[in-house]
């Protein structure tokens, strides 16, 4: 018990986040992202990485709930290696969580992502915080 009240006076508030959908996000509707909206997501998440154009996704379907103007959605991209490469398997790649925000024109067509948050390597044990706002959204983002 010492350990947590530890951890709590700590400023790691983050670990105690929420780490279940919202009864909004268990509601809505999903969907899965289709060609261009996957190829404008990771273009954008590419360019926020900066440091390796190859890296690999893993595409999680949309929560159709929308938020002003926007959609959130939250996915996984490959860390510095790439699964296959190297002899690495898929079970030892690192990925790393993003989370985005997504506007959709009248006509229901993607038109700007908005890269809002890219975390760290994922670690097994210890929830990011990225991750806490992703389950609030709806998003199962653990491997």
């Amino acid at each position: 018990m010492a350990s947590s009240l530890a951890l709590a006076g700590c400023g790691d508030a983050d670990l105690f986040a929420p780490m279940e959908p919202t009864r909004e996000a268990i509601a809505a509707p999903w969907r899965p992202l289709n060609d261009a909206e996957k190829e404008m997501i990771s273009t954008a998440v590419l360019r926020e990485l900066g440091d390796q154009p190859h890296r690999d996704f893993k595409w999680l379907p949309l929560v159709v709930r929308t938020r002003g103007d926007a959609i959130d959605y939250c996915g996984l991209v490959s860390g510095d290696y790439l699964p296959g490469e190297y002899n690495i398997t898929d079970a030892k790649a690192e990925y790393r969580d993003y989370y985005a925000r997504l506007t959709f024109d009248r006509r229901g067509t993607l038109s700007n992502v908005a890269v809002v948050a890219i975390g760290d390597s994922r670690s097994k044990q210890v929830p990011t915080k990225i991750e806490s706002i992703c389950m609030q959204d709806g998003y199962a983002i653990r491997p």
